[in-house]
């Protein structure tokens, strides 16, 4: 579904120098897998989870999504965009619309479904994630967790083919991270091609099909989770898992 070959990304400093963020990365996702990306913080990760529907522009290397060159000039990349939904850290929720405007908003805007076939999908996702009752509240009456899976269902509301998660956990309190790990595994157990920025490693070794680990601007190793958490091969990779586990 998505390959990436040979991505750098540049970003100029203040006193001119250049900060080499992505160096040289390449790799697959193919229909249905669950890439889980973990790593230091600065590693890269988030960039390069960005890059993948240019909302970070590559300073070289060529995406391509289902077919299609999305860093080629002349590429429609909102079109694109349509197809990939992506979750951020921090909710991005507007704040002066209710939770269904939020939800039905960009699928009417844009012409995808009727305001009527918005909210009948708006309504069936948030009995899935079990927040049906919020319909008609603020985002500002809501958890933490709760607008992180209220964020989740915006994206699914457009009918993403891939879901990019960025860190989703990372701003919520400890007590709301399962709730919204729990709407993510169900995702992936309906098949959703996911790609996950996370520090959870719980999930890296439950959900994903392959994890990856980023260091210095590249993918250092990737693996199935049982070889990658079991059999680290890398001194560097080995000397992260001994923190964070």
């Amino acid at each position: 579904m998505i390959t990436v070959n040979h991505i750098v990304k540049d970003f100029k400093n203040v006193d001119g120098t250049i900060n080499h963020v992505l160096c040289d990365v390449s790799t697959e996702v193919d229909a249905g897998e669950k890439i889980v990306i973990v790593g230091p913080s600065g590693s890269g990760k988030s960039t390069f989870l960005r890059c993948l529907n240019l909302l970070e522009r590559p300073t070289g290397g060529q995406i391509i999504f289902d077919g299609v060159d999305i860093t080629a000039p002349k590429t429609d990349i909102n079109l694109i965009r349509r197809r990939m939904g992506m979750v951020f850290q921090n909710f991005n929720l507007f704040n002066n619309l209710t939770i269904m405007k939020n939800l039905t908003l960009a699928p009417t805007k844009l012409g995808i479904m009727t305001e009527e076939e918005a909210k009948e999908k708006a309504l069936g996702l948030l009995k899935r994630v079990g927040l049906v009752d919020k319909s008609d509240v603020y985002p500002a009456s809501l958890s933490g967790g709760q607008k992180q899976r209220i964020a989740i269902v915006r994206s699914l509301c457009m009918n993403p083919e891939v879901m990019l998660f960025d860190e989703p956990t990372s701003a919520l309190d400890p007590e709301m991270v399962g709730e919204v790990l729990d709407v993510m595994r169900q995702l992936a157990e309906e098949g959703m091609t996911m790609v996950v920025v996370t520090h959870e490693m719980g999930f890296a070794r439950e959900v994903g099909t392959r994890v990856l680990f980023m260091a210095d601007g590249i993918i250092m190793e990737e693996n199935t989770p049982q070889e990658f958490f079991a059999a680290p091969k890398t001194q560097r990779l080995q000397d992260f898992l001994s923190k964070v586990l």
